[in-house]
């Protein structure tokens, strides 16, 4: 091999290492604003509209029920067979069209599966110098970088908007050193003396 094949090589690989660090960087941002967006869509949808509306429905279930209507015909409260009833319903109604309309279930299963397919690609860049550990396999890094940009392109253009609150809680998350990994104790860190050039 020559002097220049070596140096070419070299260069493609730093390119190459560069470009995964930036890949790297992009999903893991876009992960964790994916990831604080699909959490929060899934709290809003139990919190404020699936619980209330079940409880609602619970509640004006046991009002209509036979039992219950005996219990306030004699006690002077008639008011309460007649107008809670419709006013619970109106309720359940109203929170019922706003899960639908504000679909808060259906953006959060989005933002979840564009976070795990970013997570995969991010571990994908983290750990690419696995399988091309130096400059020998440079082409071979120049394809995997490629089929990597196209898969985050693809990711990028099927997932949701991240909001702006979601995007400024993964970073402070990122900046908590939520997806760091400590390298004391670690076994790529003891590498074996034989394997050392």
């Amino acid at each position: 091999m020559s002097t220049h094949e070596l140096t070419d090589n070299d260069t493609q690989y730093a390119l190459v290492a560069a470009e995964m660090e930036r890949h790297r960087e992009d999903t893991e941002t876009s992960k964790l604003g994916h990831w604080a967006a699909a959490a929060t869509y899934e709290r809003r949808h139990k919190v404020y509209l699936g619980f209330p509306a079940t409880l609602g429905s619970l509640l004006l279930t046991w009002l209509l029920s036979s039992d219950v209507k005996k219990i306030f015909e004699g006690s002077g409260h008639d008011w309460i067979i007649g107008m809670v009833p419709v006013g619970l319903s109106l309720v359940v109604s109203l929170l019922t069209g706003a899960g639908a309309f504000l679909n808060f279930s259906e953006m959060a299963i989005k933002h979840r599966s564009a976070a795990e397919s970013l997570h995969a690609l991010w571990r994908d860049c983290l750990n690419w110098k696995t399988d091309f550990p130096n400059s020998t396999k440079a082409a071979e890094a120049v394809l995997a970088v490629q089929r990597y940009r196209q898969r985050l392109n693809d990711i990028n253009r099927d997932a949701p908007q991240i909001p702006y609150w979601a995007y400024k809680k993964g970073n402070r998350q990122k900046a908590q050193g939520s997806t760091r990994y400590t390298e004391k104790n670690s076994a790529v860190n003891k590498v074996p003396e034989t394997f050392v050039e």
